[in-house]
């Protein structure tokens, strides 16, 4: 299955989710973004999960040259640079599932996604997406989101596709996941499994009893994670790396 079509299917699911909800919660009032103010280099639209269409949007024709028409739910994945497309899908796939599980209130978080979309003419632009929530179901499922696209192109050239997912007032990093890792994340698949249970509050003692390995072989590798990763103790690594998607 195609990136694109993993697009589709992904929101295809949530929306048959969200229409399980059976409430009339969509405003369908726009007005107000119209005032919204866009730079030369921006467009914004939103993208309603539970109907999964784009009820709105400004300055896409102007900014990447499609109509309305053109550009939809059905043709958003479509428009990725094929060389980005698996890792967008799987961070945009990070990134609802994120909102679907911590559920916060609208543009209270935002998350960030860089990648490269082609405009109408055939060229690519490098884009970034700011994106939170719009509106939310009785039950506080995420309904909608409010995106912003602001073209890079010029800016940055690396072709690196990247998310981070922010509170908007405070700053705070939610989750990160860079497309290159610092070479201290590089870590080893039995060094990954004892960050798991870190993270899950066990010792070293019952790491090595459920690994089968002494609570010595336990302590070496927390040892050479901190000093893989830079951390000054445990809960500051499983805290970064949480942070960027790895635990």
């Amino acid at each position: 299955m195609s990136a694109s079509e993993q697009f589709k299917t992904f929101f295809l699911n949530y929306t048959d989710q969200l229409k399980a909800c059976q409430c009339s919660c969509g405003k369908n009032d726009f007005s107000l973004l119209d005032s919204f103010m866009l730079m030369p280099r921006q467009a914004f639209y939103i993208f309603d999960w539970r109907t999964n269409t784009i009820p709105y949007q400004r300055g896409i024709s102007e900014l990447l040259g499609y109509q309305a028409h053109e550009f939809t739910t059905s043709t958003l994945g479509d428009y990725v640079h094929p060389d980005d497309a698996d890792r967008y899908m799987h961070l945009v796939r990070i990134s609802n599932e994120w909102a679907r599980t911590t559920r916060p209130e609208p543009f209270e978080s935002g998350a960030m996604l860089d990648y490269r979309v082609r405009h109408k003419n055939g060229h690519y632009l490098k884009v970034i997406r700011e994106s939170t929530i719009y509106e939310y179901c009785r039950n506080h499922a995420p309904r909608s989101s409010m995106n912003m696209l602001t073209n890079l192109t010029g800016i940055k050239h690396e072709n690196s596709v990247n998310l981070t997912i922010t509170n908007i007032k405070t700053g705070e990093v939610y989750l990160e996941n860079r497309d290159a890792f610092p070479s201290g994340f590089m870590l080893s698949e039995r060094e990954r499994e004892i960050l798991h249970r870190l993270k899950q509050g066990m010792n070293s003692a019952t790491i090595g009893h459920e690994l089968f390995i002494s609570r010595h072989t336990v302590d070496t590798h927390r040892r050479n994670m901190l000093a893989k990763t830079g951390c000054r103790n445990v809960m500051e690594m499983v805290q970064l790396a949480s942070r960027m998607g790895i635990v």
